[in-house]
């Protein structure tokens, strides 16, 4: 296995986000001007942007040329087309959009049951992607991941829906943009039969998003850090170090958050 894809030293950096919106879900919408700080940050401190090319190095040993972040983007949601991407252009750095292909034919409304009241409270936000724009950020320099087909809870699915949902969205966004060899697994939740699916599904690389620790790590199991609203000046800057990413990967920080949980 590749170290750098622990994302627990300071050659990789993997990080999660969501929505680029003044207003919207605190952990899911990051404010316009919170991210162009974060972006101003990375570009100040040398990181290169990360994608699918420097993923296959990583995952055949090689050693990046500098620090590298890799900015992925769950969901599709609108406003990355519309927010975040001339944003991430302006600072030089490319995102990767994991996607669900069923959405993306008119755009339409995030409607799984945990964001069910997000949705509800702001539907002009909560909505995906269309094709046409998924192409248009293809062409401008981002690149394209499988978000499953319904965005389920993977480990709970037994073999043949695990199967389908991460077959056959594949199958749609290779038939609509050629190729798709990312996935991130919805909610980040994966497990061994998962990531076992995923491999066999022909993807090279899925993303995680672990709540706790997460000790095992590959090609297919590859954690990131959530990015949220309070993510600014020394917080982001922590979540970047080597430090707090083994932190936050770790099981202490499982147990500060458990007894956060405790105490509210």
């Amino acid at each position: 296995m590749s170290a750098p894809l622990a994302n627990r030293d300071g050659r990789a950096v993997f990080l999660c986000y969501h929505s680029i919106a003044e207003r919207g879900p605190e952990f899911l919408a990051l404010p316009p001007g919170t991210f162009e700080r974060q972006l101003d940050w990375l570009r100040r401190h040398d990181y290169a942007a990360g994608g699918l090319a420097e993923l296959r190095r990583l995952g055949a040993g090689e050693r990046l040329d500098r620090p590298t972040v890799f900015l992925t983007f769950d969901d599709g949601f609108r406003d990355n087309a519309e927010v975040m991407l001339p944003l991430a252009q302006q600072y030089g750095f490319r995102p990767i959009i994991f996607v669900l292909p069923t959405h993306l034919e008119d755009g339409a409304p995030f409607t799984w049951p945990e964001v069910a009241a997000d949705q509800a409270a702001d539907p002009a936000l909560m909505r995906s992607l269309t094709w046409a724009e998924v192409e248009d950020m293809v062409a401008a320099g981002a690149e394209i991941g499988s978000h499953t087909l319904s965005h389920r809870h993977l480990p709970e699915l037994d073999d043949a829906e695990l199967a389908r949902e991460l077959t056959e969205s594949k199958a749609l966004i290779e038939r609509r943009l050629g190729s798709c060899e990312m996935v991130a697994y919805p909610f980040g939740e994966w497990d061994a039969r998962v990531a076992g699916a995923a491999r066999d599904a022909g993807y090279s690389f899925g993303f995680s998003l672990p709540q706790g620790p997460q000790k095992h790590y590959g090609p297919h199991c590859i954690p990131r850090v959530n990015v949220d609203s309070r993510d600014d000046g020394a917080r982001f800057a922590f979540k970047l170090s080597a430090l707090g990413r083994r932190f936050l990967l770790s099981p202490g920080a499982e147990q500060l958050r458990a007894a956060k949980r405790r105490l509210r």
